[in-house]
């Protein structure tokens, strides 16, 4: 969703400026196709597939499945594998969840600590775009500079490879249609409409590095069939554009080994809406049998293809009272006697707190000597609606219950192993984060925080400074400096399960490998299945 809002944001600005009218695509013969020749179909080998559907939840296709409204999908499901609850990573944000899923890495080791976070060396708050405040906060051409090159040319960190990076160092090709993290080892031009880059950054031309194939709204085009790419429709960051662009690789016989396709309209309808709206599953079903349609009969595309659908977080109902729903965090420094840092400038002497709003999590940073953390906690501690304070503590994390004083603490190595195979000391009140051992294994784990353990110690070592994490309770989210909110509608960004478990269909010919257990795991699972089909090649980090 985070480039849809992008996008507004910026056709408000080119609406005041009266350029939108000339807005457009770059002509087919100015689209780059790079390393086209390696992008033919290889014998009977199996391509793969990814459609990365934002907000997607399995509890929205259980209910439409069992009133047979979902084909396509259930198509896929009876061919392959369904599992219910992957955990997401956290923050619960499309940029960090897309980080974790394109690296196998949490946020500390990927670098993308959330949609908002504060840049210790340059001093501000990086925001890629959460809707049109951040035109007039920030201006356009930071916003430009941060979502199309920072974000992943900069800011993603290059001490981890992605998906791209690695089938390209193993001789493979890859696409990435509308993909928030796209970062590869082939050169692309992002082409911006013309009058759009005279107003903003007195360029057409953005180049960045991204997989063989990048089809990125009206900037970048996997193919030179129309598509829904105007002004009106996002300039392009919508499902139509990503199934479209699909059909015609298929028709052009042009799919590279692997394509990520991200569908980022259902986003919008569940904040709007709540996670009971199922009716962007219904419109996602039509779209994915499109696609199917488009290789001529659905059980020969699973003779040479492998489908993955999987979502990137859970989405929990926010009250519809917003006295109850919103949590009005600057109001709260303030009050407490520190003084905020606005949006769209740059820290000096006179701030003391800034604060990164991501949903239903934030980062509060304490900037100034008289901002201590236990300063800004005994200030945000007593609030019933948060849910959870955490920070650093040399090397251990501290955990505070919001609204009591309850807290554990725990650090990497010791005695308790969980799951996934880590070990920790943990120390404290197990309730704090839902902790308990299992009869069988012996190991660690807790229901209400899925893998809570690694995703909170991933956010808190996922970029410089001094700062609390801080999640709401089911039910609200966090407000500052004019951040978007969404009474009697949904959010995500919690490390709550409510935010946190996504649905993983996997359908192809043959057995497939199981579902991972995690979105860290879902790079490795792809790599997996170009290995058995493939030949050899590295399964990540």
């Amino acid at each position: 969703m985070v480039l849809r809002k992008t996008c507004v944001a910026l056709l408000v600005t080119a609406l005041m400026s009266l350029s939108i009218v000339s807005c457009g695509g770059p002509h087919a013969d100015e689209t780059p196709q790079p390393r086209t020749a390696r992008l033919q179909a290889t014998g009977d080998r199996p391509k793969v597939i990814v459609l990365l559907v934002d907000s997607l939840l399995s509890s929205s296709i259980d209910r439409l499945l069992a009133a047979n409204k979902l084909p396509a999908l259930r198509f896929l499901i009876e061919n392959g594998v369904y599992k219910r609850d992957v955990i997401s990573s956290f923050p619960t944000m499309s940029l960090t969840v897309d980080s974790s899923l394109l690296t196998g890495t949490y946020a500390d080791g990927h670098g993308i600590p959330g949609l908002l976070w504060y840049h210790s060396a340059e001093k501000r708050i990086v925001n890629y775009g959460d809707g049109s405040r951040v035109v007039w906060q920030y201006g356009p051409r930071q916003l430009l500079t941060d979502s199309l090159y920072n974000l992943n040319q900069q800011h993603l960190s290059k001490r981890v490879e992605t998906l791209h990076e690695e089938l390209d160092q193993a001789g493979l090709t890859s696409a990435s249609i509308n993909g928030l993290i796209y970062r590869g080892n082939v050169p692309h031009e992002l082409i911006l409409p013309a009058n759009l880059a005279k107003l903003v950054l007195n360029t057409q031309k953005i180049s960045v590095r991204g997989p063989h194939l990048l089809g990125f709204g009206t900037l970048s085009s996997v193919t030179r069939q129309p598509l829904p790419e105007g002004p009106l429709q996002a300039f392009g960051f919508n499902d139509a554009y990503t199934a479209q662009s699909l059909v015609s690789l298929v028709g052009e016989g042009r799919l590279p080994d692997v394509t990520v396709a991200y569908f980022p309209d259902m986003d919008g309808r569940l904040h709007k809406n709540g996670p009971d709206d199922t009716s962007g599953v219904e419109t996602l079903d039509r779209q994915l049998q499109i696609i199917l349609n488009a290789f001529g009969d659905w059980r020969r595309a699973l003779e040479h293809h492998v489908f993955v659908v999987i979502g990137d977080s859970g989405v929990a109902a926010t009250a519809a009272d917003r006295t109850a729903a919103v949590i009005e965090l600057d109001k709260k420094l303030t009050a407490a006697g520190y003084r905020v840092l606005p949006l769209g400038r740059q820290a000096d002497t006179q701030d003391d707190v800034a604060i990164a709003v991501n949903g239903r999590m934030c980062y509060v940073y304490a900037l100034s000597p008289q901002a201590t953390l236990s300063g800004l906690l005994n200030a945000l501690g007593n609030e019933p609606r948060i849910d959870l304070i955490a920070w650093k503590e040399g090397e251990w994390v501290q955990v505070q219950r919001g609204g009591s004083g309850n807290r554990l603490r725990f650090r990497l190595g010791g005695t308790h192993r969980d799951p996934y195979g880590r070990t920790w000391d943990v120390e404290g009140d197990w309730a704090v984060l839902g902790l308990a051992r299992d009869g069988v294994t012996g190991r660690i784990h807790s229901r209400a925080y899925p893998d809570g353990l690694s995703r909170l110690h991933g956010a808190l070592h996922s970029h410089p400074g001094k700062y609390l994490v801080v999640t709401a309770v089911p039910g609200a989210e966090f407000h500052a400096n004019g951040s978007p909110n969404h009474p009697g509608g949904g959010n995500h960004g919690g490390l709550h399960r409510e935010d946190s478990l996504v649905p993983f269909i996997a359908a192809g010919k043959g057995r497939l490998p199981a579902p991972p257990a995690r979105i860290v795991d879902v790079k490795a699972y792809l790599l997996s299945l170009i290995k058995a089909n493939r030949g050899q090649i590295k399964t990540g980090r």
